[in-house]
């Protein structure tokens, strides 16, 4: 599994393309642009032979561009061989793009780039650019499978007072991020979710990497946590069996892994999780009669068990990964 489809919905609002051809009408939507998230993609395909600059700057005429409020990034060149552009791009217009509260930043999907090939620069500087930012969804990695820079963190320690959600999707996130993501204040973050990935594709966060993530106070308002797509998902499982932050969280999503009995025991074992309305364990290697105890444990709680694997002769696989 990886990412078949395009977004068709982000924060809320329809994704609309924007066309990159400048002898076409501008687009209907404009004339209340704060109402759809705007998707800007350099596919040849679909559009022309532009990149992410050229793109950028015709919406940036074409839309009123203060009205604003979310945006989809997908292909930047032709054919995703250069550098990704898109975090420069953006902050150098961010005066052009004041009510910008939603991003998607990669929004490329199987037959553009596999998640672990997609290169991701650093993203520090959106967050320092755009103080009313709410919502920030990425997907990819540092190194993007083809760079040395594996260690640099995907997002530096830094502090941001709007950011409410944060979602990581990548076939291999690196223990830098999650290390430089625990030093990270977001006093308003409610909703945060890291795809952990594979080591064969950079995912090397430890259960070590992770404890401060888990501590009490570190995001005080997080109703949602997701620690997903991982190697180690019955390891991470038993690390939220007694973590301090469960307490506050209205949902936990440990799905896309290789979770298994060894995992639910330990949450079974663990703090109790009444207070959850969804666990989400989907992609999980659970056995039935284990899949009866969570469901008795837990009568209240809505356990997502979708998507049964098997393990076979080379074992358990993550959901996305290459």
């Amino acid at each position: 599994m990886s990412f078949s489809h395009h977004i068709t919905e982000f924060a809320g609002w329809p994704v609309v393309d924007f066309p990159a051809d400048p002898e076409l009408d501008t687009p209907a939507e404009a004339a209340d642009p704060g109402a759809v998230a705007w998707r800007l993609d350099c596919n040849k395909d679909e559009y022309f032979d532009v990149d992410f600059p050229e793109l950028l700057a015709d919406f940036l005429d074409r839309v009123p561009s203060t009205a604003v409020e979310a945006l989809v990034t997908g292909q930047w060149v032709e054919w995703c061989e250069d550098d990704c552009t898109v975090v420069d791009d953006l902050v150098a217009v961010a005066g052009r793009l004041p009510s910008l509260r939603a991003l998607f930043v990669n929004d490329l999907v199987d037959e553009q780039s596999q998640p672990s090939w997609i290169y991701v620069p650093q993203l520090t500087p959106l967050l320092e650019i755009f103080p009313q930012l709410a919502e920030l969804w990425v997907r990819g990695t540092p190194d993007g499978m083809v760079r040395d820079d594996a260690t640099r963190p995907l997002i530096a320690p830094a502090k941001h007072a709007a950011l409410r959600t944060l979602v990581l999707q990548s076939g291999g996130l690196p223990a830098s991020t999650i290390r430089a993501l625990a030093e990270c204040e977001f006093p308003e973050l409610t909703h945060l979710e890291i795809y952990l990935g594979h080591p064969r594709y950079g995912g090397d966060a430890t259960i070590e990497d992770l404890a401060p993530l888990l501590e009490a106070g570190r995001f005080p308002r997080l109703r949602h946590l997701g620690l997903k797509d991982s190697m180690i998902q019955d390891e991470v499982a038993a690390a939220v069996a007694r973590a301090p932050i469960v307490a506050q969280l209205e949902s936990l999503d440990l799905s896309l892994g290789t979770f298994g009995d060894e995992g639910a025991a330990a949450l079974l074992a663990g703090q109790p999780l009444d207070h959850l309305r969804e666990l989400d364990l989907g992609h999980h290697y659970l056995s039935a009669p284990m899949q009866s105890r969570l469901r008795q444990a837990w009568p209240s709680v809505r356990i997502g068990l979708a998507d049964e694997q098997q393990e076979d002769g080379w074992g358990r696989y993550i959901a996305v990964a290459e």
